[in-house]
């Protein structure tokens, strides 16, 4: 009986290879239609710039990288010494598995997409903002000066944040060494960079053994995270030491500022506001900078610090719209700070019941 090409029921065995390669790139195709009209109809405030994009996309790749190079090389070590030689040199052979995971959704994950991006923001903003030192230049830097405050507490946390400031180096955009996420990002990583190593190990009977090693390997990664304290956690210690008192605060923000030193910046308000850091870092990076504005007269800073923040704020990233801010000062400064703290109570609610108002088109 002839085949007739318009009935998909019953093809030729030799074609069905063909009709699956179709059916693929069609759902391929259809994936990225969407995801074409998505980027396209993005609001220009809503897009990601080339600078951004670039050092994300360094991030996240140096990341994978480095979970990838401790969990295959420690399940080559784990095969081996279990007599596993071949295994274990296919498992040495494996890599660049960075495109795999991110074709299959790694960073679609929320949580994980938004802490880099936030890094990635805030490094670039901090490397452009403008150095003051009022004091000269021969001053140490504001954490080096606390790391020998004769306060213990104070010193060993200002110790803690230069440590971890180390390790992860002075730009945040691809050369990832140490890897410093908190445990549950850590942990979804180095899962997924497991799971696509295992893919490209063509292990057949021994599938079980190389599932052990790659569990076991996992573990061991995942094992230092209780003493490798990531820079955003040792900046909020460092906060919670110095504790600054309402006098104190103004100062200490303007010396962040001026030092570069803006992740001790976000920590010292988020200490002072009693919002989460992430929250915080949110609001800083947000080039709108309204909620940023709410948040410093939550605190109770006067017209001069808020501008000098604007303004220094502006001329690290000349997107922000100076003029606006200079304009908007008097409104900003009519909100009291009781005023501000009440609208500030939805952020300090549990991020995920917070998240929920917004999806369901709550408060904000």
């Amino acid at each position: 009986m002839a085949y007739d090409p318009l009935d998909p029921l019953s093809p030729p065995a030799a074609i069905s290879p063909l009709l699956d390669r179709v059916a693929s790139a069609e759902r391929v195709g259809a994936s990225r239609l969407r995801a074409a009209a998505d980027t396209f109809h993005l609001t220009d405030d809503a897009r990601i710039d080339d600078r951004t994009a670039t050092a994300l996309h360094g991030a996240m790749r140096g990341v994978v990288g480095a979970v990838e190079a401790e969990v295959r090389d420690h399940g080559v070590r784990l095969l081996t010494t279990r007599g596993e030689a071949a295994l274990a040199q296919q498992l040495r052979g494996c890599g660049g598995t960075f495109d795999r995971v991110n074709r299959a959704g790694l960073f679609r994950d929320g949580a994980l997409f938004g802490e880099l991006l936030a890094r990635v923001r805030l490094a670039h903003i901090a490397a452009a903002l403008p150095v003051t030192l009022p004091e000269g230049l021969e001053r140490p830097t504001m954490i080096a000066r606390m790391a020998q405050a004769s306060d213990r507490l104070v010193a060993a946390a200002a110790v803690a944040m230069l440590a971890a400031q180390a390790r992860r180096g002075p730009r945040w955009d691809g050369d990832v060494t140490v890897v410093d996420l908190v445990r549950p990002l850590h942990q979804r990583v180095a899962w997924w960079v497991a799971a696509a190593l295992r893919e490209a190990v063509a292990a057949g009977d021994a599938t079980a053994l190389l599932d052990a090693a790659l569990s076991e390997s996992v573990r061991r990664a995942l094992d230092p995270q209780a003493e490798l304290v990531p820079l955003e956690v040792a900046a909020m210690r460092l906060a919670q030491a110095v504790d600054a008192q309402r006098d104190e605060l103004p100062g200490l923000l303007i010396e962040a500022i001026g030092d570069g030193r803006l992740v001790f910046f976000v920590a010292l308000l988020a200490k002072a506001s009693g919002l989460a850091f992430d929250r915080v870092r949110d609001l800083l990076i947000d080039r709108d900078g309204t909620r940023l504005w709410v948040v410093l007269r939550a605190v109770d800073l006067d017209r001069t610090v808020i501008a000098r923040i604007g303004f220094a704020l502006a001329e690290a990233e000349p997107a922000r719209d100076v003029e606006a801010l200079a304009e908007a000062i008097d409104s900003i400064m009519a909100v009291t700070p009781a005023a501000a703290r009440l609208a500030l109570a939805p952020m300090a609610l549990d991020p995920d019941y917070h998240a929920a108002m917004l999806a369901l088109g709550g408060q904000t």
